[in-house]
């Protein structure tokens, strides 16, 4: 019978560079390029907490686009995501999942702890691709409901532009508003279809870490808790979250 490899192992077998310039890694300097950006306090707090890095040791280019790869990275590593509760009788590596992430790629053991975690990344996925609001999104509550089980409120909460979402994602596009994770614009629209850039994207994560810390203080996270919420079931409509 083979041996089953440990957490420790399984770290040091899933191959990864160093970190380049466009993942969200860097030092504990402060950003030069953040004071116009409204989501600044937010991007301080999760470079302070190590979360946030820049594409250099004073610029995080906010308004860049954030990629597949920087995405999966942020998410894993906020919601403290591993390995460790896992036993595997093969160490598993990110090209015996994914067709476009090279073992030796600086985020292939994010991607392998998502894929291990329940985020439904595409086998096809594109690393450089990058992320959609709903994407995004989707991947976040995905990660953030294998921290716990939280409180949910039953409401369908009304998104103007919900034909545009996709059919998968809508679940959980409406659990991220209750969570109160994301918004919804003045006119009621999610814009699944929108890129998300940096900025934006950290802001939704430092929302969803709150959410998280929030909730571990008030004694409602259960870490063996191996179910997620069920979507929540239609009822009256509710108003715009703010």
């Amino acid at each position: 019978m083979k041996k089953r490899i440990t957490a420790a192992a399984i770290s040091a077998a899933v191959l990864f560079g160093a970190v380049s310039g466009q993942a969200l890694a860097a030092d504990n300097s402060s950003f030069t390029d953040i004071a116009s950006t409204s989501s600044r306090a937010q991007i301080e707090a999760l470079q302070e907490l190590g979360i946030v890095k820049g594409v250099s040791s004073s610029e995080f280019n906010p308004e860049e686009n954030l990629t597949g790869a920087q995405g999966v990275e942020l998410i894993v590593r906020a919601m403290q995501l591993s390995l460790a509760a896992i036993d595997f009788k093969e160490a598993p590596t990110a090209e015996g999942f994914f067709t476009n992430v090279k073992n030796d790629a600086w985020y292939a053991e994010s991607f392998v702890i998502a894929h291990h975690n329940g985020l439904d990344l595409p086998a096809d996925i594109d690393p450089a691709k990058p992320l959609t609001r709903e994407q995004f999104a989707h991947y976040l509550v995905q990660a953030l409901e294998k921290t716990g089980q939280y409180p949910l409120i039953k409401m369908y909460i009304n998104i103007q532009d919900e034909k545009d979402i996709t059919v998968d994602y809508q679940g959980t596009i409406q659990r991220a508003l209750l969570y109160k994770i994301v918004s919804l614009d003045a006119d009621g629209n999610f814009h699944p279809q929108q890129v998300v850039n940096r900025a934006e994207a950290a802001a939704i994560l430092y929302e969803a870490h709150q959410f998280v810390e929030a909730h571990k203080d008030n004694g409602e996270v259960d870490p063996e808790a191996p179910e997620s919420p069920e979507t929540p079931a239609a009822s009256a409509p509710a108003e715009a979250v703010e």
